[in-house]
C-alpha cells in the first residue's frame, strides 16, 4: 500500500473595490466553483496545454477536480506487420488530483512527479487556469494559490524569545472568510479600498505583545501569508531575524483513502494551524 501526499495552498479571489459592469456581486466561494466549472484550459509558450477538469461535488461547496496538461510525445511501438520497430507520434496526458473545500478556498494539491517536480509548480498552473476563467476576467478578480505555511517552527521561536522588537506580516485584498478580527480583516478592506491586491505592516517596540504576535501569525499562515520577526533568543544575546518557512503544510494518507476522508484530514491540519 503506498502513501500519497496533498499539499496545503490557499485560493483567493480578491475582488476590487469597485465592480466592473459584467461583475456579479458574487462571494468568493461562488467565483470559486463558477471558476473551476468553467473548465478552464491554456496553452504555454512551449506548446504544452494546462487543463483543469473531472469536477466532482462531495456536498454543495466542497469536492475535487483534476488538473493535468497534454503534450505530443514519441512512443516506440513495435509493428507485427512489418516487422520493424517504429515511433509514433502520441498524446500524453499526466494528471493529479486536487481536493478542496471552497468555502474557504482550501486546496489539497496531490504531489505527482509526472506532472510537474513539486506541489508549488501545479499551483502555478491552478492560478494561471483559475484567472483565465470568463468568471475571473468578468469581475476584474485578482486570482491568488498561496501556500499554507506550517507555523510551528515560527511559533515556538517567538513564544521561547526573551523579546520581541519587530514583526512583520503581509496582508491580502478582502477574501478569507475566517481572517483574524485584529489584522487580516481590517488590513484587507484597506487594500481593497485602496486598489491594491496585497500589502505587508511591520510594528517595530522593545517587547512587542507575543500572544497577539501569535495569533496574527497563525491567522496569517491559515490565510496563505507570510510573517517574520526580529526577536532577541534570550537575556544577553544578539537580536536574531526568524521567518515562516516556506514548506506547506502536508497530509499524508494512504493510496486507498476516500476524497472525502482526505478532505477531512485536509479541515483537520488547516485547523490547526488557524489554531
Amino acid at each position: 500500500m503506498g502513501i500519497r501526499e496533498y499539499h496545503l495552498y490557499r485560493a483567493k479571489f480578491i475582488k476590487p473595490a469597485q465592480l466592473t459592469l459584467l461583475g456579479e456581486n458574487k462571494s468568493s466561494m461562488d467565483l470559486f466553483l463558477d471558476s473551476i466549472h468553467d473548465k478552464p484550459e491554456y496553452t504555454l509558450a512551449t506548446g504544452s496545454e494546462w487543463h483543469l477538469g473531472n469536477v466532482n461535488m462531495f456536498d454543495r461547496y466542497s469536492g475535487s477536480f483534476a488538473v493535468g496538461r497534454t503534450t505530443k510525445t514519441t512512443v516506440e511501438r513495435f509493428d507485427k506487420e512489418t516487422g520493424d520497430f517504429i515511433d509514433e507520434l502520441d498524446d500524453s496526458g499526466p494528471y493529479t488530483v486536487v481536493v478542496f473545500d471552497a468555502k474557504i478556498g482550501l486546496l489539497g494539491i496531490a504531489k505527482k512527479s509526472k506532472l510537474a517536480p513539486n506541489a508549488s509548480s501545479i499551483a502555478r498552473r491552478i492560478k494561471d487556469l483559475l484567472a483565465t476563467t470568463k468568471t475571473a476576467i468578468d469581475s476584474a478578480i485578482d486570482v491568488r494559490v498561496d501556500i499554507i505555511p506550517d507555523p510551528e517552527d515560527f511559533l515556538d521561536k517567538l513564544r521561547g524569545a526573551y523579546s520581541i522588537r519587530k514583526f512583520r506580516a503581509t496582508f491580502t485584498g478582502p477574501n478569507p472568510i475566517d481572517a483574524d478580527e485584529l489584522f487580516q480583516k481590517p488590513l484587507s478592506v484597506y487594500a481593497q479600498n485602496m486598489g491594491a491586491s496585497s500589502g505587508v505592516l511591520e510594528v517595530v517596540g522593545d517587547g512587542l505583545n507575543e500572544e497577539v504576535a501569535e495569533s496574527v501569525a497563525k491567522s496569517t499562515a491559515a490565510t496563505g501569508n507570510t510573517a517574520s520577526a526580529r526577536i532577541i533568543p534570550s537575556h544577553g544575546k544578539k537580536a536574531k531575524n526568524i521567518k515562516m518557512k516556506g514548506d506547506a503544510v502536508v497530509v499524508s494518507v494512504d493510496d486507498e483513502a476516500s476524497s472525502s476522508d482526505v478532505l477531512e484530514q485536509m479541515q483537520a491540519e488547516y485547523m490547526r494551524v488557524r489554531g
